[in-house]
């Protein structure tokens, strides 16, 4: 046994290196520049825990979310190692950051985890010159990109941090970074010839599944999917947050366990409290926005449910991943609807920016700044100056620090706060136009690549390899998906006969009140709550089945008609343009 190995045993517990660890931990021993390529739950983390434990200086360590650095920091305090690792960020109060930063300076500590804003603040950066810092970590190093699904213009910082802290060398740590991002990463962090660490994206126990329900079906599929034996500790990722509380709610009725919400709208306490039941099983079930899970270590979940489609294929796989991470058999399944895609484009396009909008967000920064530049703004305020939104402010900051016009400070997430460090001049305009022709371009594919595959026939598991740029052949664990393995798809149960009921009851009653009388057709309209002239100007939305089948199909609303003219209980006329009619008979009965 080697003396990395006897370390490896010694501080977490493991008998043996994973593949690609062993390689990135003697390359950060060696203060070599490493970027770190590895599906979730192969453990990326180690390659840089280990070697900060077995240095004699400072390991930083950044990450994007405090709930990541707590899951983090919490784990190394359980194997015993609390006394060499600490964290600073905004839900700790002011003295206990500053106790850790004290610890750092002196040298108590081997590992501190850090929010990427802190950078923004010069007395912290001037406190970090007090430490000895070997290792410059960026965790989920994707966000350095804008080509990456989670691009953070914090991020851009990071770079110039490390060289100002004479950190000996830069480890970059991602799950999702196809080969594009991750040249990006290198670019963006001034990596100086890195170890590439990639040990490949299969994950054989993990079966993979692309549904194509309708409205009135997709909830049936989530129902079933869920009853079905191990399918439980699962994890439902909804689109919204009013989707995430509704289908929550669903699913405790329908599967008679609790089945809890979690996204950003949620206070801080309410989050970390449904987190720590998920982790301990005391609820199986999670829906959650895409807020919940990044860092998050659970093992045993046996599956990842998607209500909607993602933004992006790398955003998916990162989600689906956190399934089957104890490698035993798990399932990811995505419900993709027609609609998804017209939503997808209709958000991207209405995230857009005017090309004006960096140069009319920049003077209004400009007219509330002091003396030595700095503004403090609020993020609505410059919303409605620009004419936008608060995700649209965002990236306008983004572009203009990344133009180098501006220097974002830490602030409170409602709040813009930060320096004018230049004049916004031509140079500075044709740099925001580049970069926001750059994400619109980056979000376009994206929406190509995630529908590619959800509407390829070809396997899914090579598809997502050869997306991340893996050439090998998907091992066979179990299922691969449902292109290889049609069993995997769900199929959503038949209709209640209650169901069944109330749809005849409809028809029958659209039959019997339209006026003018109806065909097939337009009666399957109003059903389904169709808006047209025609059902307007005769005032068939004031019938009272108008709208009732709207969870329904219009095809499988008019097959219903059908099946109900050949049982004789409704009727048509003759003629070209023929309506429905109920028989004497069927009216008698």
């Amino acid at each position: 046994m080697t003396d990395l190995e006897r370390s490896l045993h010694e501080h977490f517990g493991f008998p043996a290196f994973r593949p690609g660890q062993r390689e990135a931990c003697e390359a950060a021993l060696a203060g070599r520049d490493v970027l770190v390529v590895m599906p979730t739950g192969s453990g990326k983390s180690l390659c840089y825990q280990l070697p900060a434990l077995l240095r004699d200086d400072l390991t930083i360590v950044v990450s994007p979310l405090v709930s990541l650095m707590q899951d983090q920091v919490d784990a190394l305090r359980a194997r015993g190692l609390g006394s060499s690792v600490a964290l600073v960020n905004a839900q700790q109060d002011s003295g206990a950051n500053a106790e850790a930063l004290a610890r750092a300076a002196a040298g108590d500590l081997r590992l501190l985890y850090v929010a990427p804003e802190r950078f923004s603040s010069p007395g912290f950066v001037r406190r970090m010159t007090d430490a000895r810092v070997g290792l410059f970590v960026v965790d989920e190093a994707h966000c350095v990109s804008q080509w990456g699904h989670d691009f953070r213009p914090d991020y851009f910082r990071l770079a110039d941090a490390a060289r100002y802290l004479q950190a000996d060398a830069i480890v970059a740590s991602t799950a999702t970074a196809t080969p594009r991002v991750a040249a990006d990463i290198v670019r963006r962090l001034s990596l100086d010839d890195p170890l590439r660490v990639a040990t490949g994206f299969d994950r054989p126990n993990l079966s993979f599944a692309v549904a194509r329900p309708t409205p009135h079906e997709k909830q049936l599929l989530l129902i079933e999917t869920l009853r079905e034996p191990e399918a439980l500790p699962a994890i439902v990722y909804a689109g919204t947050r009013t989707g995430a509380e509704e289908l929550a709610t669903m699913l405790s009725q329908e599967l008679g366990e609790e089945a809890l919400p979690y996204h950003a709208g949620l206070d801080r306490e309410r989050r970390a409290a449904v987190q720590r039941r998920f982790l301990a099983d005391d609820t199986r079930v999670i829906v959650a926005t895409n807020a919940f899970g990044m860092g998050v270590d659970k093992p045993n979940v046996r599956t990842v449910i998607h209500a909607s489609v993602p933004a992006s294929l790398e955003a998916y796989y990162q989600e689906a991943g956190r399934a089957g991470r104890d490698g035993a058999p798990a399932r990811a399944l995505l419900l993709a609807e027609n609609r998804d895609k017209a939503l997808h484009v209709h958000f991207i396009k209405r995230d857009e920016l005017a090309p004006e909008l960096p140069r009319v967000s920049f003077d209004r920064l400009a007219a509330v700044a002091d003396g030595d530049g700095r503004y403090e703004l609020d993020a609505i305020e410059l919303g409605r100056a620009a004419g936008c939104d608060g995700d649209q402010v965002a990236a306008l900051v983004g572009h203009l620090a990344g133009a180098q016009v501006i220097e974002p400070l830490p602030s409170a997430r409602d709040v813009v706060a930060g320096r004018i460090v230049a004049a916004f001049d031509g140079r500075a305009d044709a740099r925001c136009r580049a970069s926001m022709g750059e994400a619109a371009r980056a979000r376009w594919r994206q929406y190509r690549e995630i529908w590619a595959y959800v509407e390829s026939d070809a396997c899914r598991r090579v598809a997502i390899l050869r997306h991340f740029g893996d050439h090998a052949q998907p091992e066979r664990f179990g299922p691969c998906c449902d292109v290889c393995d049609p069993g995997l798809l769900p199929e959503a149960p038949p209709p209640s006969p209650e169901t069944i009921e109330n749809l005849d009851e409809g028809i029958l009653s659209v039959a019997r009140g339209a006026r003018p009388a109806v065909g097939r057709t337009t009666c399957a309209a109003i059903l389904h709550g169709a808006r047209s002239k025609k059902i307007e100007r005769n005032s068939y939305d004031g019938l009272p089945a108008y709208g009732m089948s709207s969870h329904m199909r219009r095809a499988d609303i008019l097959a219903r008609i059908d099946e109900l003219i050949e049982q004789k209980r409704l009727a048509t006329t003759g003629g070209t343009r023929p309506v429905l009619r109920v028989p004497p008979a069927a009216v008698a009965a």
